[in-house]
């Protein structure tokens, strides 16, 4: 599983959850309040944020992951649904590029995604004048924020989120990775 998601494919996915939240109004108002609930619930404060500087090899990876979360929250002003809903489009493209047999091995797959789930968050940076002082981060402690936004993906959104039924504008019935697949096949991009 060495491919990553391109670009430009992810998009494709989150405007697939765009449009099918907009065709069932009560489905995408219980999403709504859900992914409020817990945005109140998972805001750190801004003394969790951590700098390059900060960052030692005796600090604990759920440190590193809460740090990281923090910035992500008040330094870059994105929030903890943004990430939610990138682990759900993640979710989507693994079901079309490597599903089925082919796939691999389950534990692999979900490693994968808990990996790129957290990899949206970055690494740490500090930028002084025209210098970057950046400090990577493990595929761990991107695994470790990955495995929450993905939990809260399937608790929110339904395991089974993908394989819901839309009908298109002619009438033609269809699941949502279905529809995805054919946006992808559009754009020539499967």
């Amino acid at each position: 599983m060495a491919r990553l998601p391109a670009r430009n494919e992810l998009p494709i996915f989150r405007k697939a959850i765009t449009l099918y939240l907009a065709t069932d109004p009560v489905k995408a108002q219980r999403i709504t309040g859900d992914l409020k609930a817990l945005e109140t619930l998972k805001t750190l404060p801004p003394s969790f944020m951590l700098g390059p500087g900060d960052i030692h090899p005796k600090l604990p990876q759920i440190a590193k992951a809460h740090g990281l979360l923090a910035n992500w929250q008040h330094k870059d002003r994105r929030t903890y649904t943004e990430a939610v809903t990138h682990a759900l489009a993640l979710m989507g493209w693994m079901a079309v590029y490597y599903g089925g047999p082919a796939g691999g091995l389950w534990e692999n797959r979900e490693r994968f995604l808990c990996t790129r789930a957290g990899a949206l968050l970055g690494d740490f940076h500090k930028t002084m004048g025209s210098t970057t002082m950046r400090k990577e981060v493990s595929g761990a402690t991107h695994r470790h924020l990955g495995r929450d936004f993905t939990k809260h993906a399937r608790e929110i959104y339904g395991a089974s989120f993908w394989s819901s039924p839309v009908s298109t504008s002619d009438g033609q019935e269809m699941t949502i990775l279905d529809y995805a697949k054919a946006a992808l096949r559009a754009a020539k991009l499967l």
